[in-house]
């Protein structure tokens, strides 16, 4: 099966926003393409990040992740 993601119809419809840890921002993209496409998972996230449609709140650093 091909997933085909259309763009929203009216472009003046302010976005909603979500709140929610990454990794369940992969899983979530990961559902619509099919686990088999892994590239597309990563490449779809790194643009999500790289636009600035989906930021981080704030930098937790390193001593959060121990």
């Amino acid at each position: 099966m091909k997933t085909i993601l259309k763009p929203p119809l009216n472009t003046t419809q302010r976005s909603t926003t979500v709140t929610t840890n990454l990794y369940e921002l992969i899983e979530a993209v990961q559902n619509q393409v099919g686990p088999e496409n892994d590239e597309l998972v990563v490449a779809t996230v790194m643009y999500l990040l790289r636009a600035g449609h989906a930021t981080f709140l704030s930098n937790m650093g390193t001593s959060y992740c121990n």
